[in-house]
């Protein structure tokens, strides 16, 4: 009886240890997301501040200007491109891309059309 005693206080202790442990374990858990949540909010803080000197920056908006600037430059050389190659198909007697489709578009159109036509023969 006493040895059964003994085996259920040490039973008791054990689960009391791990009851002690999970307490403990929930405890860190909340205090380390408490903590990862403040260094959240300070960086994100901090970025934002940090942006927005960026943006006063001469330096920055410089690049802004010249990035603005490429963009539009890439344009109008694609356009310049396509104009040219346009012309150099035309006098080449060949037809670009946009001819092409419109022209398949046309001919689906039509064939469509025909197949309408038919069904009636078709019934008679």
């Amino acid at each position: 009886m006493a040895q059964a005693n003994l085996i259920q206080d040490g039973i008791d202790r054990v689960q009391s240890a791990f009851q002690s442990l999970d307490k403990e374990y929930r405890r860190l858990q909340k205090t380390a997301d408490k903590r990862r949540k403040e260094f959240e909010k300070r960086a994100e803080k901090q970025i934002r501040r940090f942006q927005t000197e960026l943006r006063k920056s001469p330096l920055v908006k410089r690049a802004e200007g010249v990035r603005a600037r490429v963009g539009e430059a890439r344009g109008e050389a694609r356009q310049a491109l396509a104009d040219r190659l346009e012309s150099v198909l035309g006098a080449m007697q060949i037809a670009t891309r946009t001819e092409i489709e419109k022209l398949d578009r046309k001919l689906a159109l039509l064939n469509k059309k025909v197949r309408e036509l038919e069904k009636p023969a078709h019934r008679a």
